[in-house]
């Protein structure tokens, strides 16, 4: 099954992301294609890992039992509600 959460979570991550660099890259002049190059580029490196950890605190428990055991992942389901400390 295709994890429907997770999938748009870094699909909006991603696009956003790019998006605004988009959009700061045209307002300073620069428009060819190195700058949607560059948007995306930076769109997948921060939005990828941005989209999973806002999947890990909105999902604590699950993304706990699939093994996520990063430390950052662990510091993010801290935040979360409810907050719930069993391992």
């Amino acid at each position: 099954m295709v994890p429907m959460l997770r999938l748009f979570l870094v699909h909006i991550w991603v696009g956003c992301v790019a998006g605004a660099v988009v959009i700061a890259g045209l307002s300073m002049g620069y428009d060819n294609w190195a700058t949607f190059i560059w948007a995306a580029v930076i769109g997948l490196a921060l939005g990828v890992p941005a989209g999973l950890l806002n999947w890990a605190y909105l999902r604590p428990n699950r993304s706990r039992q699939i093994g996520w055991t990063w430390r950052i992942a662990d510091w993010v389901r801290s935040f979360s509600w409810p907050r719930q400390t069993r391992h």
